[in-house]
């Protein structure tokens, strides 16, 4: 028997795994294209805004995919 709210984890996990993918694409964009930067480590590393907007994604879509996650181990105890 279908649950009424079958369409949830399906659309947490594919929200999820689109955020992990944008993610890591705002991490492995060039410098040229990393946009302001926050904070100079060194000479050769620095913290730019594409790369804070990066790590909230990826954080993000891990979230939403551990979500859809319990979703699921909720909806199919018995």
């Amino acid at each position: 028997m279908a649950h009424p709210n079958d369409w949830q984890v399906p659309a947490l996990s594919a929200a999820g795994i689109c955020f992990i993918l944008l993610g890591l694409l705002a991490l492995a964009l060039p410098g040229s294209q990393e946009g302001v930067l926050i904070w100079r480590l060194d000479g050769g590393h620095s913290v730019n805004w594409m790369d804070l907007v990066g790590v909230f994604a990826t954080g993000l879509g891990v979230i939403l995919t551990w979500l859809s996650g319990l979703l699921w181990k909720q909806q199919t105890r018995v």
